[in-house]
């Protein structure tokens, strides 16, 4: 094969300096009295079916308590209006006097049945 006839001129990039980004601190008051920030990283590894469990530092998800039931009632009627429509939901029951957890998540959220009469 015959060398072209004009100059090559290449620019040689430098190497890409890799950022970590730290995370911003969460806030320093606990959202919940039954579940610790230790508790959402498993549960956030849980999600993202990873064997392996975030790190308190390195938790993706951020958590909103929307019923407390001490404060908003253990009420059908104050679950479906705090509730309703809302996606990717994660539900935490303590039993009384124990250290016992129970929950579940739900990605899809839950719909009130237009046909309940008891809410």
């Amino acid at each position: 094969m015959k060398p072209p006839n004009r100059l090559i001129f290449s620019v040689i990039l430098p190497h890409r300096i890799v950022l970590k980004q730290a995370l911003p601190p969460r806030t320093a008051e606990p959202f919940s009295t039954i579940i610790s920030e230790v508790h959402t990283v498993k549960i956030a590894s849980w999600i993202d079916k990873r064997s392996d469990a975030y790190s308190v530092t390195i938790n993706l998800y951020e958590f909103e308590l929307l019923l407390h039931g001490t404060i908003n009632g253990f009420t059908s009627a104050s679950f479906w209006n705090l509730c309703n429509s809302q996606t990717n939901v994660v539900v935490d029951v303590k039993v009384e006097d124990t250290d016992e957890i129970f929950g579940g998540y739900n990605p899809n959220g839950w719909d009130k049945p237009i046909n309940d009469e008891n809410t």
